[in-house]
């Protein structure tokens, strides 16, 4: 077997369904299986899967217990030598999945590989990135001014019309060596969501391997279909991710930079929040306040709860 293709979804039914679909027309020359991880939808997603493509397996989970969870389900079950983690609001291109095959058999120090990534217009999106750091929070805040931006400095814009070795790659379509995913751990299941794809690309270059961008290949994604119902919870797990990231990778100076860094913005949005006459004010103003206390005390009861109320 090539290929384990893993696709988690949450309400996402239609979306998949088209995913499922491109799939299955477009990918030929490559020996795959399809994998699909429902973490606890309410839309019939699991249901429709089986009854339009039978020849996926499809795995019900009764609870949400996150995207990178559901990830590392998929690959406990998968019997691919490599492993492709893609979103379910992504539409497969012809030829896609044999070349970043290919690109993994040809080059065995290659350890994850990604391809490239437009919109439904053909807008070439962004999708491989530099390793967050302090620098980086600098150079794109909204609250520094612009001559010290220009001190700071930038890193040369990226050209995702090139095949390049990056830094990390995001996990909308990210295609993984079983062995090596397996080797290092898989995915840190304390990242609910977001973060869990610069984690692990992170950890991949610290073994040695490079993490590929190969712009021969491409996806359509629809970015954003997935999660507009929920905007502002997913708000809230980014910012918990991120928190988590800053721990477990950033020096002590750096962490402690960061932590009033967010704890700033934290109270900014606060204020704005208590001037504001949105009609759920109190409840955004007890979630700031408790994120602001896991900022600065670490993990509490407010992480599974957050965790609990959107989808991996």
């Amino acid at each position: 077997m090539d290929l384990t293709i893993a696709i988690i979804s949450y309400n996402t039914r239609d979306l998949l369904l088209t995913c499922l679909k491109s799939i299955q027309d477009m990918t030929k020359n490559v020996d795959y299986e399809l994998i699909v991880i429902d973490n606890a939808s309410s839309d019939g997603s699991a249901t429709a899967v089986q009854a339009q493509f039978p020849q996926a397996r499809v795995i019900a989970n009764q609870n949400n217990g996150g995207y990178a969870n559901a990830c590392n389900q998929a690959v406990v079950i998968g019997r691919g030598q490599y492993v492709l983690f893609l979103n379910s609001d992504t539409v497969m291109r012809a030829c896609t999945l044999a070349r970043m095959v290919s690109c993994l058999d040809r080059q065995p120090d290659i350890g994850a590989v990604s391809c490239l990534q437009c919109n439904e217009v053909g807008q070439v999106l962004q999708s491989c990135f530099p390793f967050p750091s302090v620098r980086d929070h600098l150079r794109y805040s909204a609250w520094i001014p612009t001559i010290i931006k220009r001190i700071v400095g930038s890193d040369p814009e990226i050209d995702f019309t090139i095949s390049q070795d990056v830094e990390w790659a995001n996990g909308a379509c990210l295609m993984v060596r079983k062995g090596l995913f397996e080797q290092i751990g898989g995915f840190d299941n304390r990242f609910f969501m977001y973060f869990e794809d610069v984690d692990l690309c992170r950890r991949i270059h610290q073994r040695g391997y490079r993490v590929r961008h190969a712009a021969d290949c491409e996806i359509v994604h629809l970015i954003g279909r997935s999660s507009v119902e929920h905007r502002d919870q997913l708000n809230v797990q980014w910012e918990l991710s991120r928190i988590r990231y800053v721990e477990k990778h950033f020096w002590w100076l750096e962490r402690l930079i960061m932590k009033v860094w967010i704890g700033g913005g934290v109270l900014a949005k606060m204020f704005k929040a208590a001037c504001s006459g949105r009609s759920d004010r109190h409840q955004q103003m007890e979630t700031l306040r408790t994120m602001l206390w896991r900022v600065w005390v670490g993990r509490d009861h407010f992480e599974d709860h957050a965790a609990c109320s959107v989808g991996g």
